[in-house]
């Protein structure tokens, strides 16, 4: 085969390419080294480094207080071949910490170097040249925390029970000498709301409060849960009445002809079911008419009233049950046991009366009605409804009369009544 030979013109043009380039870089060396030797040049926006890191004031446990990152304009000078493309990532800029070694305020100078090493240059400017930065130990300490809602109420017909924040205190962050000024920290929420039930919001702000009510810089704080939630309780406003309750009640008593005033005829209260009524009954303890007399009292404790989750709001903590009874008077009676009916005795069964009679009887009523009042005008009567076995047992005795409507016994009263099944009572 025949050998393909290289063009000897193809080779000479590829050296001259080569020749070229070299000598052009040659030029320029040259006229920057002779002709531009040295030139300024301004970068801007150079990040500020800031390191604490082995630094005196790392080791005597100070802190930064406020330093925020800054950018600074620099204007260098050196060979134009060595910084001609320099840009930002060619230059450190840094906060110089040397001279701090205590607690304060200090004026720190920011120096600028160049990241290649073997580059000489030199920093013409610096804008800004210095950056103002405070120093403090840094602790920490927890405070209560309260709560402010000012715009935040119940509802109609409801009552704004308790406001509480997530958490009862808090732990804040801070200088030393900025902790000692905080006297309460304060959740505070602007909304307003009108409400009707349980609530809980998320607070719009922390804010510090030294002792004399004035706001603190919070920017001098960090805290370590900066969400906090207000919850709201609503209890249900009811207006109660209260209703006295009696009981052994002669039969066929005029409950209207019996003069008594309750001290409170009803109080509010709030409770934590919000479904209830807003108007209700409350019964008092059942008064007997054995116990009501002339001059007698019948407190009642408004708090045995009410459940455990229910307050009172009347400002009252008892009511009293009394009785006018300035026109009654009181005559006794002893009753024949022949007058004792007994109702309801067990079937199969006979019941007898022990004893011949009942003494002591005392009856109260209207002057008027006490005045002509007469044993044969009385009823007396045992109700056996409670027994169901033979034996002899002590009863209970109710005294009224059929006659008059107005009066009541004072006292209980009692018999001896033996209760016998009805096949012995035959054999006997």
């Amino acid at each position: 085969m025949e050998k393909v030979k290289t063009p000897r013109g193809a080779i000479s043009d590829f050296v001259l390419k080569i020749v070229s380039v070299v000598v052009a870089v040659i030029i320029w060396f040259a006229l920057s080294v002779t002709q531009y030797a040295t030139i300024n040049k301004t970068i801007t926006n150079i990040p500020v480094d800031f390191t604490m890191s082995g630094t005196t004031a790392e080791s005597k446990g100070l802190s930064a207080l406020g330093y925020k990152d800054i950018t600074v304009d620099v204007e260098i000078q050196g060979m134009n071949y060595e910084i001609g493309s320099y840009t930002a990532n060619d230059l450190i800029a840094s906060v110089n910490l040397d001279d701090v070694s205590r607690e304060g305020v200090y004026d720190l100078d920011i120096d600028v170097r160049s990241t290649h090493s073997a580059d000489r240059l030199t920093v013409v400017s610096v804008s800004p040249q210095t950056v103002e930065v405070e120093f403090q130990h840094i602790s920490s300490s927890k405070f209560p925390v309260n709560v402010s809602a000012p715009n935040v109420s119940a509802a109609d017909g409801f009552a704004l029970k308790e406001t509480t924040p997530s958490e009862e205190e808090i732990e804040v962050e801070g200088a030393d000498v900025e902790l000692d000024k905080i006297a309460r920290v304060s959740a505070e929420y602007s909304g307003t709301l009108s409400l009707s039930d349980d609530t809980s919001v998320p607070a719009d702000k922390l804010v510090f409060y030294d002792a004399y009510d004035s706001v603190l810089d919070s920017s001098k704080y960090t805290v370590s849960n900066k969400r906090i939630d207000i919850s709201f309780v609503v209890y249900k406003k009811v207006t109660a009445t209260l209703d006295a309750q009696f009981a052994n009640i002669p039969p066929g008593f005029d409950m209207d002809s019996l003069p008594y005033s309750l001290s409170q005829d009803s109080i509010q209260l709030i409770t934590p079911q919000l479904d209830r009524l807003p108007y209700e009954t409350i019964s008092l303890s059942p008064i007997s008419f054995y116990e009501i007399s002339r001059g007698r009292i019948f407190n009642n404790d408004i708090s045995s009233l009410l459940s455990k989750d229910e307050i009172n709001q009347s400002g009252v903590s008892q009511v009293e049950v009394s009785f006018d009874l300035s026109d009654y008077e009181t005559k006794t009676f002893t009753l024949s046991s022949k007058k004792i009916s007994l109702k309801n005795v067990p079937a199969g069964k006979t019941a007898v009366i022990d004893a011949e009679k009942l003494t002591d009887v005392t009856i109260i009523g209207p002057k008027d009605v006490i005045s002509k009042l007469k044993t044969s005008d009385l009823t007396a009567e045992a109700d056996l409804s409670d027994i169901s076995a033979a034996g002899s047992v002590s009863h209970e005795v109710m005294v009224y009369s059929t006659k008059y409507n107005n009066i009541w016994n004072i006292g209980s009263h009692e018999t001896v009544i033996t209760v016998s099944d009805s096949a012995n009572a035959a054999i006997d």
